[in-house]
């Protein structure tokens, strides 16, 4: 049980009165219905007026009931045994599931055996990967190979690469294509991206990172490519020993705060040029490319802000960090310290390239690249787990994406992702009792998803007031990570 949500008053049976039922799969609102649930399914959607059956009433009128969201880039399972507060969030913002992006052989085996963590209101682990692809376990192409076996053989849903080479990240990329296991994650410097949608990539995130995907949209594509070097990392370990796998977790944990601390004055200049030789043509040939072989992306533009933008007082000052642990906040505030550091040169080539990515998310959606929302929250300076996708949802409508575009992205899209497309993402019968009563409309303005009226999760009713509940506790002993 959970420390900060104590179980629903309201479980078992629900029925959600005279609703507009939104369907992101075809964007469309239908009032004056009723949603039926029982044990945690939505057994009927039908005209209002339906008996209730001894069923709990939620009145719907004047409301909007959308299916419940998914985050498709989290971490919060790097700290199993402290999830409580993470989880209370993501309830609290109407967030149902998630994909973990960094696993381990401790993970794997704990969901294997039943054992991880499951508060109550927790969000449903819908996918995780394995150990991250590193210079320790995939410092060579053998190893590469090695390593996705291994998690292949663990039972990972898929493989996410974290910092390879281009040699490193297409062998393991043809091992899982060989395996049948998607490979996804974080596309090396070395690397042309059409490269990885050719070979079958699952997915890439964060847009690139770096000036990688930028790289393939500048009419100066070889110069890009040439100061786009490799980025140096700390010294990792090789051989396997007592221990090494978290002095490994350790050492990168240091590293994801704010990835952008790290940029060299040789990166600035690569970001400078991709960014002032940017080709909308080239932009939009990429995109097409993409969506032809249905590479993902996951943009996780609250990212890249946070990072680009790392001692914006948006950021330092913003009034959420009282749901965050003490600890958490002490590693952001130390990562300010070190990008406010930065040379001038350096911290201007972070923020201009900000109308960069803006407009190949555009770009990307336009051509109808499949994309999906997600936040890389718990770890990431300055995200706060659960509200963080709705500042994503903000950071998509600057780029310019309509509202169905933004529902759709972290609704029947992470459906259609993750290969599951009936598991998910709509309110139908026979779907999960997973929905948010929203007060406005959804198809109206993306802003609507924040205005949250109350959430059932599994069958379980919370209303606004039992989600403040929520709020409030976390807030009074801080445990988010």
């Amino acid at each position: 049980m959970s420390r900060y949500v104590d179980p629903s008053p309201v479980t078992g049976r629900v029925v959600v009165r005279d609703v507009t039922v939104v369907d992101p799969l075809d964007g469309t609102a239908t009032p004056g219905q009723d949603v039926l649930t029982e044990n945690g399914r939505i057994t009927a959607v039908t005209a209002t007026g339906t008996p209730a059956d001894g069923r709990h009433e939620v009145d719907g009128r004047g409301r909007f009931a959308v299916p419940a969201y998914m985050d498709m880039h989290l971490h919060a399972l790097n700290t199993p045994d402290d999830v409580d507060g993470t989880y209370a969030l993501m309830l609290a913002n109407g967030i149902a599931g998630f994909r973990q992006m960094s696993g381990s052989r401790a993970l794997l085996k704990a969901r294997r055996e039943g054992t991880l963590p499951r508060p109550t209101g927790a969000p449903d682990l819908r996918a995780t990967a394995g150990d991250l692809l590193t210079p320790f376990n995939a410092s060579t192409a053998d190893d590469a190979v090695r390593a996705v076996r291994e998690q292949h053989r663990d039972g990972a849903d898929f493989v996410k690469a974290g910092m390879t080479t281009r040699a490193t990240f297409l062998a393991a990329l043809g091992e899982a294509n060989r395996l049948g296991i998607r490979l996804g994650g974080h596309l090396p410097a070395d690397l042309d991206p059409r490269e990885a949608a050719r070979g079958g990539v699952w997915s890439i995130e964060h847009l690139g990172p770096g000036v990688t995907v930028f790289a393939a949209a500048s009419s100066r594509e070889a110069e890009v490519r040439a100061r786009n070097a490799t980025r140096k990392l700390p010294p990792l370990p090789r051989l396997r020993f007592p221990g090494a796998e978290r002095l490994v977790t350790k050492l990168i944990k240091g590293m994801v705060v704010n990835p952008a601390t790290h940029t060299s004055e040789h990166e600035a200049h690569a970001y400078e040029l991709a960014d002032g030789s940017y080709d909308q043509e080239k932009a939009e040939e990429l995109a097409a490319l993409f969506a032809a072989h249905t590479t993902w992306q996951c943009p996780t533009l609250i990212r890249v802000h946070t990072q680009q933008f790392g001692d914006a007082p948006e950021h330092t000052g913003d009034p959420r960090r009282r749901y965050m642990a003490p600890g958490e906040l002490r590693a952001w505030d130390k990562s300010v310290r070190r990008f406010a550091r930065l040379p001038g040169v350096t911290r201007d080539a972070l923020r201009h390239h900000w109308s960069a990515q803006l407009r190949l998310t555009r770009t990307f959606a336009d051509a109808g690249v499949p994309m999906v929302a997600g936040t890389d929250a718990c770890g990431a300076a300055h995200i706060i787990p659960g509200f963080s996708l709705h500042d994503e949802f903000d950071l998509l409508a600057e780029a310019g994406l309509a509202p169905l575009t933004i529902l759709r992205m972290t609704t029947t899209e992470p459906a259609r992702f993750l290969g599951e497309p009936e598991a998910s993402g709509r309110i139908a019968p026979g779907m999960p009792a997973d929905l948010v009563l929203l007060d406005e409309d959804p198809l109206t303005d993306h802003t609507a998803l924040r205005r949250i009226a109350g959430v059932l999760r599994e069958g379980s009713w919370w209303s606004r007031a039992d989600l403040d509940t929520v709020l409030e506790r976390v807030a009074a002993a801080p445990g988010a990570r």
